[in-house]
């Protein structure tokens, strides 16, 4: 077939493609119109009152959640959801940890509060100390006369609320006993001169420590004993004098050869009436050594000019013991109390009837 057989399809063709170009032309040109004029925007719609600026985003933060549609839901939903386990831990562990600081606190506050431990120690009847020993014969108060001052406190022996609140005799036994140290004894020795013991109570322990069989415990007993100069701190030593080892005993003489002082013989009067041979044995032998030092113008034992201590030893304060002597040489029970009184009273009869 030829060209010129298809002229009628040609014109067809030709004239439907210029009506199709002739109606783009006509919808484009106004668009391209609109466009350069800026009457068309791309940006979101946004009210034009004054109450645009109320819902205007400019400038804010928008939180935005990325969802992948192709990921696993249940994952998503378990990263999202916080673990309840995990809560539970941090429950548990804060409130551990509060608890532990309260019991860190409660024990900090019980450590501020002072306390006292004491060992029982069972007692023993035999070592107490018996009314010969404390017998003072003086009218003394508490603890008699003191090697410092001459009394170690008051003499009204009624509990106060501080004593009320201070440790029992029985505490004070425990305490020394089951712990003898040097810094417990001087604590006790502090509480009897405070009148929170009694003679009884204090010397009592004393004379347990003094027969004890640790050389170390009994000349702690010493120092108790000896921190006084009065009837009941001599017989206390002087009843267990027999027991000491000799080095013990050259301690324990040289502290009662102290009683052979003028201010101090009052004590050694009262233990001269004691019932316990080796007190009244003792007693006068430091009579006995007292009048002679005395004799000679020497001294046994000078006290100390310091603390006003009587240290004068002269013939003159020993005429007291020519009538102790006598009535014990006639009166006592005990013929061996009267060997001794007799005997000590040939030694000091001559020279005290001479003054």
């Amino acid at each position: 077939m030829k060209l010129k057989d298809n002229k009628l399809e040609i014109a067809i063709l030709v004239v439907a493609a210029v009506l199709v170009g002739g109606v783009g032309n006509l919808f484009k040109a106004p668009v391209q119109k609109a466009i350069q004029n800026g009457d068309i925007s791309f940006e979101m719609i946004r009210p034009k009152s004054v109450l645009a600026a109320l819902f205007d985003l400019g400038g804010r933060e928008v939180s935005r959640n990325y969802v992948n549609p192709f990921g696993n839901k249940k994952s998503e939903e378990k990263t999202s959801t916080p673990n309840t386990e995990d809560k539970t831990k941090q429950a548990a562990a804060a409130a551990a940890k509060t608890a532990a600081k309260k019991a860190e606190d409660k024990k900090a506050d019980a450590d501020k509060k002072p306390e006292t431990t004491v060992n029982v120690v069972q007692a023993d009847a035999g070592f107490r100390a018996g009314s010969d020993d404390l017998t003072t014969g003086s009218g003394t108060g508490a603890g008699g006369q003191l090697a410092q001052d001459g009394g170690p406190g008051a003499a009204d022996k009624s509990k106060t609320d501080k004593d009320k609140k201070s440790m029992t005799a029985d505490q004070w036994r425990s305490l020394v006993l089951g712990q003898p140290t040097k810094e417990n004894v001087n604590k006790m020795v502090v509480a009897y001169m405070d009148a929170e013991l009694t003679d009884g109570e204090f010397y009592g322990i004393v004379k347990e420590l003094l027969q004890n069989s640790n050389a170390e415990t009994q000349s702690l007993g010493l120092s108790a004993a000896s921190s006084f100069y009065t009837a009941p701190a001599f017989n206390v030593v002087a009843s267990s004098y027999d027991t000491f080892g000799s080095d013990m005993q050259t301690k324990a003489m040289a502290y009662m050869l102290g009683y052979a002082n003028a201010g101090r013989l009052g004590a050694l009067a009262s233990s001269l009436k004691s019932s316990n041979v080796e007190v009244v044995k003792l007693a006068a032998e430091i009579v006995v050594k007292g009048y002679n030092s005395a004799k000679e113008g020497t001294s046994t034992s000078q006290g100390n000019r310091y603390r006003g201590d009587a240290f004068v030893n002269a013939l003159g304060n020993y005429t007291q013991f020519t009538k102790i002597f006598t009535e014990l040489a006639a009166s006592s029970q005990n013929s061996e109390i009267a060997g001794i009184a007799n005997s000590a009273l040939s030694q000091i009869q001559s020279g005290v009837a001479a003054l």
